[in-house]
């Protein structure tokens, strides 16, 4: 009996893969069958067995290194799974010869996969690696700071082109989201470190021509008010002032280079855009920005700079008493580390999602070092240190010209099945992320710019994107839809997690014991029809709750009775 509801389980899992886990949800699907196969069998021999033989269902084989980072992922989450309250061990709960029950999974709790560090160039990798050692963090904090770096000093200089009528920027937004005293801003500070020593080492050199500058701009001016007043009095000719006006319109005032800002109002981002040929950065390690965007300090927040800012759209700003600013084709990043409290605000907020601000983030929701971190930790040496300087150093001298990166046809065809693969599942596992699900492959594009002009930058007039580069590029987006999937879910952007917690709550009210899917229509009056509830039966199975009722198999004609759902017992019996 035991073997016949473990094949069937197996059969549910995969009846809408075809027993084939396809390129685009290995990562995601093979971390959801770990966790489930180690509840069951735990940390033993045979559930790393069970594991490996789910695996040879993905299509391209995942590598061995990434299986084993996503066993040990597994092995962490059922490690502090085992330690809650009230948990039981499989060989106790499994003891019944009806449903083989597994310890449900909080909904508050993801396995979810690590950063593909080995997929970043070879500079960036050793300093994201020694960064992460040497402040003892998840090396995913690092990685994907190093992302938001590479976007500062490449946005503006190149443009990839998907195909013909599609290209995509370089620059990126990127949040982080961790719980205090997880050392979010040692790792920012570490990772920005050569940015603030070239922006210095550039503003020491310029220092006697930015304050020439000001000083002729302050002349200029006071030669406008004295020219005005003698033409007013009839003691100068009205041509002058128009000579003048010509001076001052063709006088540009020398800038400090300013290679990102901290905190900013949306009105004051407008201005660094302007003043820094359309290019802006905001890294921060406490999120004010969006106390800022949420209206904390002003009731009227014009959020128009940030989507504009990411897609790349001309800003015109025309204000009372102040000039007005026309920003042709602005490339704005932002790196953020945040509690999630802070992202909460974002994932809450209706103008935020509706315009379409939430969906123009990568997520990270990388795993706590609390309790796991050593005391001695090997420094960061110099070569890496050096050859990381030395590779931010050049790009950040690169020319703004905005030069085309142009894909190979092996990268072409990735991305095209990669398109094809996200279309397909905007209505299954996409569908509540569907806002930024709709800008993923376009993020997926932005990444393999990076890593590509991170690579060949000074020579790309000879290179394409290689079929490797693309590759990689798809890794790392992968590792960001299922951190997506996660900040949606845990912010309460998932109305099915919400859905499902009250459909829980009516079960244990009303200590149900097995139910059909009509009684969970009755218990919950919001659904209306089968369809409606149907994704919420899928979600509560998929997380342990409850579990299809095991019937033997219809034979001849006939109609086929309602599905029935047992309630997983640990349920009933807290």
């Amino acid at each position: 009996m035991n073997t016949f509801l473990e094949e069937y389980e197996r059969e549910q899992a995969f009846e809408e893969l075809g027993n084939t886990i396809p390129k685009g949800s290995r990562n995601s699907t093979m971390s959801r069958i770990g966790a489930r196969i180690i509840k069951r069998y735990g940390d033993t021999h045979q559930a790393w067995e069970l594991f490996y033989q789910e695996a040879g269902k993905c299509s391209p084989p995942l590598e061995d290194q990434e299986l084993e980072t996503i066993w040990e992922s597994c092995r962490k989450f059922f490690k502090k799974l085992s330690s809650t309250p009230g948990y039981i061990p499989p060989e106790a709960f499994n003891g019944t010869d009806t449903v083989l029950w597994e310890t449900p999974i909080p909904f508050d709790e993801f396995v979810l996969p690590t950063f593909p560090v080995e997929a970043l160039p070879p500079a960036v990798r050793d300093y994201v690696q020694a960064v992460a050692e040497t402040t003892q963090t998840s090396a995913d904090m690092a990685a994907v700071a190093s992302l938001a770096i590479l976007s500062i000093c490449l946005q503006g200089k190149y443009r990839i082109w998907g195909k013909p009528d599609w290209s995509e920027p370089l620059n990126t937004y990127c949040v982080i989201v961790l719980p205090p005293a997880e050392r979010k801003s040692a790792v920012i500070s570490l990772m920005t470190a050569p940015l603030e020593e070239y922006e210095q080492e550039v503003n020491n050199a310029m220092d006697a021509q930015i304050i020439e500058s000001q000083m002729k701009k302050a002349v200029l001016e006071k030669e406008r008010r004295m020219l005005e007043d003698k033409v007013s009095k009839g003691k100068a000719e009205a041509s002058e002032l128009s000579d003048k006006a010509k001076e001052i319109s063709a006088f540009q005032e020398t800038q400090p280079l300013k290679l990102f800002v901290d905190d900013v109002t949306a009105e004051k981002l407008a201005s660094v855009l302007a003043e820094n040929h359309s290019k802006a950065a905001i890294v921060s390690a406490e999120g004010g920005i969006f106390d800022i965007l949420n209206g904390i300090y002003t009731k009227n927040v014009n959020i128009d700079v940030f989507l504009k800012g990411h897609s790349g759209d001309t800003i015109r700003v025309d204000r009372i008493g102040r000039a007005s600013e026309s920003i042709l084709h602005p490339t704005l990043t932002m790196l953020l580390a945040v509690q999630p409290e802070v992202l909460n605000g974002l994932m809450t907020n209706g103008t935020f999602r509706g315009r379409g601000l939430t969906a123009r983030f990568l997520y990270a929701m990388p795993k706590s070092s609390l309790g796991d971190r050593s005391f001695y930790t090997k420094p960061i040496t110099e070569p890496i240190k050096t050859e990381y300087a030395k590779l931010i150093r050049s790009m950040l001298e690169l020319d703004s010209r905005e030069e085309p990166i142009q894909l190979s046809d092996e990268a072409t065809a990735i991305l095209e099945q990669l398109f094809r693969d996200t279309e397909s599942r905007f209505r299954t596992d996409l569908a509540e992320i569907s806002d930024w699900a709709g800008k993923y492959v376009g993020a997926v594009l932005r990444i393999a710019g990076l890593l590509h002009a991170t690579q060949h930058h000074g020579f790309l007039d000879f290179t394409e994107v290689s079929r490797q580069t693309m590759e990689n590029a798809v890794r790392i987006g992968e590792y960001f839809l299922e951190h997506a999937k996660a900040a949606y879910s845990l912010m309460g952007a998932d109305p099915v997690n919400k859905q499902s917690e009250y459909l829980l709550s009516a079960i244990q009210r009303e200590q149900v014991v097995q139910f059909s899917r009509r009684d969970a229509m009755r218990m919950c009056r919001q659904f209306k029809t089968a369809d409606s509830i149907q994704p919420v039966l899928n979600r509560l199975c998929e997380y342990g709750y409850i579990a299809p009722k095991p019937t033997e198999p219809v034979l001849g004609v006939g109609r086929r009775p309602s599905e029935v759902f047992l309630t997983n017992p640990i349920l009933l019996a807290s």
